[in-house]
């Protein structure tokens, strides 16, 4: 039906070669190689009856899984890894109580031996007191020269070279 590919290309060659075959003039006068009429009008057009129907339906495999499959899976994923959040943070609850409660049985243990570590270092200081100031008359070994009225600990360094 109509013109075929190859009648088209058979034209558009016979042209090509119509118009290989003038010679272009050269002077002060430009002029066409080939006049538009001395050729034949040639116009594509389409098949008589239209051009076949493309197929533009799609055959392609389903790739992968639908929209609500994801959402659902990924809601589940979700709920679980909160669900784990939650166990884990009652867990460490658990712990951190276990902890205080050990530290609290221990706490007077661990108080009673800073009393002693203090009255051992008070004790050492009271003597290094009274072999330093045993020339002042009328002085009082661990009577706190400020009058605050208010018992206050020494304040002691531990790495006080000098208490050795």
């Amino acid at each position: 039906p109509g013109r075929n590919s190859c009648s088209i290309w058979a034209s558009f060659f016979g042209l090509l070669r119509r118009l290989a075959s003038t010679t272009f003039r050269v002077g002060s006068e430009a002029t066409m190689s080939v006049r538009p009429s001395n050729l034949p009008p040639i116009q594509d057009m389409p098949p008589s009856g239209g051009f076949p129907k493309l197929d533009t339906s799609r055959n392609l495999p389903a790739r992968g899984p639908k929209g609500w499959q994801l959402w659902a899976g990924a809601s589940a994923m979700i709920m679980y890894g909160f669900y784990q959040v939650g166990k884990t943070n009652k867990e460490n609850v658990r712990q951190k109580m276990y902890e205080r409660k050990i530290r609290y049985a221990l706490a007077p243990v661990l108080q009673a031996e800073a009393d002693r570590e203090y009255m051992q270092r008070e004790l050492i200081n009271l003597k290094k007191e009274a072999e330093v100031m045993k020339s002042i008359p009328n002085w009082e070994v661990g009577k706190n020269p400020y009058a605050s009225g208010k018992w206050m600990p020494r304040a002691i360094n531990k790495f006080d070279r000098s208490i050795k």
